[in-house]
């Protein structure tokens, strides 16, 4: 999995790349926090391009979101493909997470 981070002032887009399972997911729940800690409020989750998830891969999602709220920000997921989706839904995580279809939509939300 690869991460790509684009900081907006407190706002940091983080771009999933590839399977977020195992390992790769606890890297992505560092990085996030490691962004709260550096003072980032809010963080959209961009998924269009994550190709597979695991229940761990859910779990840092929920973990991640948990944070952000702890610190008094969100995190948003955003561009979902089908398959995730019907993850999301089928688990019911997407009751749990602010989930748009597309990052400028869940930018939107955030100004």
């Amino acid at each position: 999995m690869n991460l790509r981070f684009e900081d907006h002032g407190r706002l940091c887009v983080v771009q999933v790349d590839g399977e977020c399972v195992g390992e790769s997911a606890e890297s992505l729940r560092r990085a996030c926090v490691e962004r709260f800690t550096g003072g980032i409020e809010d963080i959209i989750l961009d998924v269009s391009a994550t190709s597979l998830i695991d229940s761990i891969g859910l779990e840092v999602l929920l973990d991640v979101a948990d944070v952000a709220t702890e610190r008094r920000g969100r995190c948003l997921l955003a561009a979902p493909g089908d398959t995730l989706r019907s993850i999301l839904e089928i688990t019911r995580i997407a009751d749990r997470l602010e989930v748009h279809d597309a990052v400028e939509s869940a930018a939107r939300v955030l100004r």
